[in-house]
């Protein structure tokens, strides 16, 4: 097994959406293509959310054919994405302000 140093290693590229600014303002389509995204995952987050309360309620029922084990990892999918969408959150409303901040 070969082990490359660190400085070696190969990241994947992200796909970045292509922003420019005319005149002060954002092209408007990658604007509403970021809207539509984070629209989306709030949306996924909510879902997930819902699907685990429901294996929770029926994992605890006893029927339904939902395990205990099934509900747990379906909470903590639904855990673990609304850990993100909050930590995305917390990152666009720090670039806002530091952007507020910037000199005129």
């Amino acid at each position: 097994m070969a082990v490359n140093n660190v400085g070696q290693a190969q990241m994947p590229m992200m796909k970045m959406p292509n922003i420019t600014l005319d005149s002060g303002t954002a092209k408007a389509g990658a604007w509403e293509d970021f809207s539509k995204l984070i629209t989306d995952q709030v949306k996924e987050t909510n879902r997930l959310q819902k699907d685990a309360k429901d294996m929770s309620q029926r994992a605890m029922l006893g029927n339904a054919g939902v395990s205990l084990h099934e509900a747990q990892v379906a909470s903590s999918k639904a855990e673990v994405h609304l850990k993100f969408l909050v930590q995305v959150r917390n990152k666009a409303v720090e670039v806002y302000k530091e952007i507020m901040n910037m000199p005129a």
